[in-house]
């Protein structure tokens, strides 16, 4: 009998795992993708609509496109995991039995997290909300716009300085950007901790060329109507309010028990973490804490969690390389999902040869390397790279490509590919 294998969330974990799956596994086996959204779109798109280049109703993709591709697409509300009866719940479909569960559903913007944010500020992350503050930049004739990020882990991490970049830009065109001041405030004691203190401190020397400010331990405590007070107990008057709220994992996956670090028998579990190399036979295993909080612990070379035939990829697991935190960005989640494809065509397929055989823990060769790239976008049609290798021997290693014309149009055949890939 064929398997059934269940992915719940369509974004790029989602997307890069199903269609692996449907290539790699023989008809009889169903691949099965519920989410509640309707349309795929990539949330590089914010960055192009405040640029003004792009409209958020060309940038969507069906996801009922998957049915033409032999994957089955529910639209649908995940609303419950039983992990012990190996089955979902869907708000409209009801149970769904699963043979293996992919859970990719990402991580949830939590903008209440902030006081006064909510109906204040402007979420960056929000494609709804990017289209007015389009509108306001290019109503602003003087004053300041901040762009704040209020709280870590975050998606994209490059995206808050994109953005700031991106605004000066739009300022600049405007014609009011001599008169309007742009600072960035961010949580963190450098810009981006997870690419270490050489990469962020060049994130910050390229948007001083920009004329933007920076100001690192800020994280918001209040949003006033015209002043953000942060909380060390500094303040700070704006015009603009640009924001990157808090995240948080889905309420499913935390009522399933998907983020804790105990079994109920209340004993510690561990998720494999690299040493010196990104091979398993070097792997150490050390106890993740602050996935107990709010993500999904895995094993970082095979992103199983402690439950069997249970996988968990992208942005609401918790992928750790000693004491760094894989970045959650879709091009990470997209390597994830390759490899926990692999590892289930495999097992299925060493199954069939062997069914009496018992599942191994991994019957696949591959392993995640923790190697991905992010564009940086700076305005006026460019782009850098940072490309990163975050199982390397030795720590994580971190490379800043410079801007360019060339680098603002891989940025764009990047949307491009993938969306073809997934669903055209």
């Amino acid at each position: 009998m064929g398997k059934r294998i269940v992915i719940l969330g369509a974004g790029f974990g989602g997307l890069a795992c199903a269609n692996a799956l449907q290539k790699g596994l023989a008809r009889n086996h169903r691949v099965i993708v519920i989410d509640k959204k309707k349309s795929f779109v990539m949330g590089l798109v914010n960055l192009w609509m405040l640029a003004g280049s792009r409209r958020l109703d060309e940038s969507q993709t069906p996801l009922a496109c998957l049915n033409a591709r032999g994957i089955e697409y529910l639209h649908d509300d995940a609303i419950a995991i039983d992990i012990s009866a190996n089955k979902v719940q869907a708000r409209e479909h009801g149970w769904i039995d699963y043979d293996y569960l992919v859970v990719a559903l990402g991580s949830e913007l939590a903008p209440e997290k902030v006081d006064g944010f909510v109906g204040r500020g402007y979420n960056l992350y929000d494609p709804e909300q990017v289209k007015p503050l389009r509108k306001e930049l290019l109503s602003l004739k003087e004053g300041r716009v901040i762009v704040s990020v209020m709280g870590v882990p975050y998606k994209c991490p490059p995206a808050p300085y994109e953005a700031a970049m991106i605004i000066s830009d739009v300022l600049k065109k405007n014609g009011t950007r001599e008169k309007v001041q742009v600072d960035m405030y961010v949580p963190t004691p450098i810009a981006l901790p997870v690419v270490g203190t050489q990469i962020s401190k060049q994130i910050v020397d390229t948007i001083a060329r920009y004329n933007i400010g920076f100001h690192a331990n800020c994280k918001p405590a209040v949003v006033k109507d015209d002043e953000i007070e942060f909380e060390s107990g500094e303040k700070a008057a704006y015009d603009v309010l640009v924001g990157i709220p808090p995240h948080r994992s889905p309420e499913v996956v935390k009522s399933a028990g998907l983020t804790k670090t105990t079994t109920s028998a209340g004993t510690t579990t561990t998720v494999t973490t690299p040493t010196t190399t990104n091979t398993p036979s070097a792997a150490a295993t050390t106890t993740t804490a602050a996935a107990a909080d709010e993500w999904i612990p895995v094993d970082s070379l095979t992103l199983r969690t402690i439950h069997p035939r249970v996988f968990a990829i992208g942005d609401v697991a918790e992928v750790r390389s000693g004491a760094v935190t894989v970045p959650k960005a879709g091009i990470f989640a997209e390597g994830q999902a390759k490899v926990v494809a692999q590892e289930i065509i495999d097992e299925i397929n060493k199954a069939q040869v062997q069914p009496a055989s018992p599942p191994p823990v991994s019957s696949s060769s591959v392993a995640y390397d923790g190697k991905g790239f992010c564009f940086m976008e700076v305005g006026n049609n460019m782009a850098g790279l940072i490309e990163a290798d975050f199982y390397h021997e030795g720590g994580p290693v971190v490379k800043l490509e410079s801007p360019s014309t060339e680098g603002y149009e891989k940025k764009h055949d990047f949307e491009r590919s993938r969306t073809k890939e997934w669903l055209l």
